[in-house]
């Protein structure tokens, strides 16, 4: 149970990823709850073609690792709903089980159209771990008519209330139509009644090609902007929502197309991310993976850098700043900047409720 003083960030539960969530320090992991959206990339095992039994024991085993026994909310929708474990199993259902011999937490996210299969298998670990489940619901479930209804369909198909449901409405990409936390709030039955209560979205932009020129840029975080301004101020909210976002990605995920990435450092601030923006490390004759320690050195020197001592990804980029060989890799780089992000977002969180 947590109120909007928590933090869920949305996950695609790559290594980049899972390796920020590792590095945390124990009394920030306590105030998130990350909901692992697991993509193709993320149950990979090496180069090898493993089975479905052993990407699935491969993902609950890094759960454990890298999170531990807290509870994480676990949503599949992006993988391949005809998988299956042997001939029947539903890989939801297996990697449950999975999930309690390493002692996970593991709560399983639903929505409004899935599957009936998947549907089944929700509440067949839902009887079985009664940890209750997740109702992600996304932009397009909001406008039905029939929203209520459908609400009450699904949590009958999981022999549930609202009070053993966790409730995340899922905005998406933030533009200029987001409803507001007002309008969310009201098209929501029983809204005071939920376990929990979380609004979520993402401004980050979909790659750094809208960035022409190397060195710094400025991206605003629209998304939490918004969020602070409606929940900060406002008497009239049914209740407050637990604040959500995608970190330092798009909130689209798109399979990887081999590309070749800039050595660009993602850093968040008050207001905005700070971008610093290189060429392709692929370019022929140019600067290649040498330009991230630089970028880090330039970073280093800016106000907006919190200190070596703030997070594990902050202690990674002065180290790289002052010691530049090697010059890490994309993942390296993008772990640093999610270390980054979670911890100041809790903190910023913190910081805001403080009184």
């Amino acid at each position: 149970m947590f109120d909007h003083r928590h933090y869920v960030p949305i996950l695609r539960w790559k290594e980049a990823e899972r390796f920020a969530l590792r590095d945390l320090q124990d009394q920030l992991r306590s105030r998130m709850t990350p909901l692992a959206q697991l993509v193709p990339e993320s149950i990979a095992v090496g180069k090898r073609r493993p089975t479905v039994s052993q990407m699935l024991q491969k993902v609950a085993a890094d759960m454990a690792q890298h999170w531990g026994t807290r509870p994480l909310f676990v949503d599949r929708r992006c993988i391949d709903a005809a998988l299956r474990v042997g001939e029947h199993t539903h890989p939801l259902v297996y990697l449950a089980e999975q999930a309690r011999r390493t002692s996970v937490s593991m709560v399983p996210v639903t929505g409004l159209h899935r599957d009936s299969a998947y549907q089944t298998a929700v509440a067949g670990v839902v009887a079985e771990d009664r940890r209750g489940a997740c109702l992600r619901l996304f932009r397009t479930d909001l406008v039905s008519p029939n929203l209520r209804e459908e609400i009450f369909q699904v949590l009958d198909r999981l022999t549930s209330e609202p009070s053993r449901m966790d409730l995340v409405v899922d905005l998406q990409c933030f533009n200029g139509n987001c409803p507001s936390i007002d309008k969310v709030s009201s098209l929501l039955p029983e809204l005071r009644h939920w376990r929990t209560f979380s609004v979520a979205s993402g401004a980050f932009s979909r790659d750094l090609t809208q960035f022409k020129t190397v060195g710094r840029h400025s991206l605003p975080r629209l998304d939490w902007q918004a969020w602070h301004q409606q929940i900060e101020p406002s008497r009239t909210l049914i209740r407050k929502p637990t604040y959500g976002d995608y970190g330092v990605y798009h909130p689209i995920y798109t399979p990887p197309q081999f590309p070749n990435p800039s050595a660009s450092i993602r850093y968040t601030t008050h207001e905005e991310w700070v971008i610093m923006k290189g060429q392709g490390v692929l370019n022929e004759g140019g600067p290649g993976p040498r330009q991230w320690p630089a970028n880090a050195q330039l970073l280093c020197g800016m106000p907006e850098f919190c200190g070596a001592t703030f997070s594990a990804g902050d202690a990674y980029i002065f180290d790289k700043a002052e010691h530049p060989h090697p010059t890490g890799s994309a993942r390296t780089w993008l772990q640093a900047g999610f270390s980054h992000h979670l911890t100041f977002v809790v903190r910023q969180i913190a910081s805001l409720f403080a009184t």
